[in-house]
């Protein structure tokens, strides 16, 4: 059976179906790629420092225009995360609840800087949906536990999203899995002593979306996120700030302006970063921060 404990997560399976659910996508603008990012970091850390070579790239093919609905914070956590992801990765958010029942793997910072702009609700949406539907499939099916506990890393990601506060559990809904989930263990009549506290984590877990014996609730409607503040940009025509000001570049992160050269769109930088080395940029790939 590979590696297994008493967890949601603490099996090879389940690992795999985390990164089946928390992923990149393939398309999508500035927005959802960096929401998908910071819900990486937070639900399934490793792969941070494993981002595909695309993934960098269309970070780096973003425009000023692109980036135009993405806050200055939001820039600045992304560049603080990919700068230095072993330690960008290093805290931790689970609670002890959900500690006690996901177990201790695949578990890293909320980010709230890539998780909270206007915009980024709809991928973290997305997520949730992607989780519950599979939960809807698989509790639905006469299976037995070996069959679904890969498949139940999908409830481990919607503890994690209402214990942030992101997502909030339809208790009908939730109550379905629990019946689906009570139908399942009790299909499973061999080797019931190993799978006992793993069942019980599930219920726990279970109970953690919504305790069992109360009555259905709606959703609370979701409070409409702010509007973003504008972002501020250098208008056409205005001097950039002078040499010695401070830029930010998603990949390299802070520098200093030492010359720049050109207009418009061919604008071009010449940046000491923080690093010691010395580059030259085009402007419209770099914002200033003061």
């Amino acid at each position: 059976m590979g590696t297994w404990d008493d967890g949601i997560y603490d099996n090879d399976g389940a690992l795999d179906e985390l990164g089946r659910l928390v992923k990149i996508d393939e398309e999508g603008g500035a927005v959802r790629l960096i929401t998908q990012i910071g819900l990486l970091a937070w639900l399934n850390p490793v792969s941070v420092a494993n981002l595909p070579d695309a993934v960098q790239e269309r970070l780096d093919g973003f425009t000023v225009e692109d980036l135009k609905d993405v806050p200055d914070s939001a820039r600045v956590a992304l560049t603080r995360l990919l700068g230095d992801t072993d330690k960008g990765t290093r805290m931790r958010a689970r609670s002890k609840a959900a500690l006690a029942v996901i177990g201790g793997y695949s578990d890293g910072p909320r980010i709230r800087g890539l998780l909270t702009f206007p915009g980024a609700e709809v991928a973290i949406a997305a997520l949730a949906e992607r989780a519950a539907g599979s939960l809807d499939e698989v509790l639905a099916q006469e299976v037995e536990l070996a069959q679904v506990a890969s498949k139940l890393a999908a409830l481990g990601v919607l503890i994690e999203l209402k214990d942030g506060g992101f997502w909030t559990p339809d208790p009908a809904r939730v109550n379905r899995w629990r019946e689906g989930f009570v139908a399942v263990d009790k299909r499973t009549t061999e080797e019931r002593k190993f799978w006992g506290k793993y069942v019980r984590n599930v219920k726990k877990g279970l109970d953690l979306l919504a305790p069992a014996g109360k009555a259905a609730k709606p959703a609370k409607p979701v409070k409409p996120a702010a509007p973003a503040a504008p972002v501020r940009r250098r208008p056409a025509g205005l001097e950039a700030p002078p040499v010695g000001g401070r830029w930010l570049h998603q990949k390299f992160g802070f520098g200093t302006l030492v010359a720049r050269s050109g207009g418009g769109p061919s604008e071009t930088l010449e940046l000491k970063f923080d690093d010691g080395t010395t580059r030259q940029v085009l402007a419209r790939f770099v914002v200033p921060t003061k």
